[in-house]
């Protein structure tokens, strides 16, 4: 069998098992998926606070804030993912509101605030001016109140 043929049968019947692999990694019941919506927030959050406690130090760690608003930028990307039909408060416990399901317009205007705000933080950061770094980072807090404002349930 020569090597194109073998490496076309290879791959084709490497394909189907990658798909299966990827499946199973991925949340299949919708506790699951509120389990990872609260852990990417969750994660989310602690980078976020990496900026904050870096930028109220004398001496800041720019490469920590770098890594931490990459991050930032990353999620803001992903968020909209994380709030499939189904996975709301009918579903069991989170903080998510109905009104995320029932104002779509509104909460995604809400996480494009966020998808707008974030990447000006992650170039801020790039950028090492600790001043801008600042800016960006109260712009992305005030992304980030309004929407729990809105969207989100106190923690009981």
């Amino acid at each position: 069998m020569n090597r194109v043929l073998r490496s076309t049968l290879v791959a084709t019947l490497l394909a189907p098992a990658l798909a299966l692999m990827a499946q199973a990694s991925e949340p299949t019941n919708v506790k699951e998926l509120q389990k990872a919506r609260h852990d990417h927030y969750h994660e989310l959050g602690d980078n976020f606070k990496v900026v904050r406690d870096q930028v109220r130090t004398d001496k800041p760690d720019l490469a920590a804030i770098k890594t931490a608003a990459k991050f930032v930028n990353d999620a803001a990307g992903e968020q909209e993912k994380w709030f499939p039909a189904g996975s709301g408060p009918e579903a069991g416990k989170t903080q998510a509101l109905p009104e995320i399901w029932s104002k779509p317009a509104e909460f995604k205007a809400a996480m494009k605030m966020f998808s707008d705000a974030a990447p000006k933080l992650q170039t801020a950061a790039n950028s090492g001016d600790v001043a801008a770094i600042k800016t960006a980072f109260g712009d992305v807090g005030k992304s980030c109140k309004n929407c729990h404002d809105k969207f989100r349930a106190e923690e009981h």
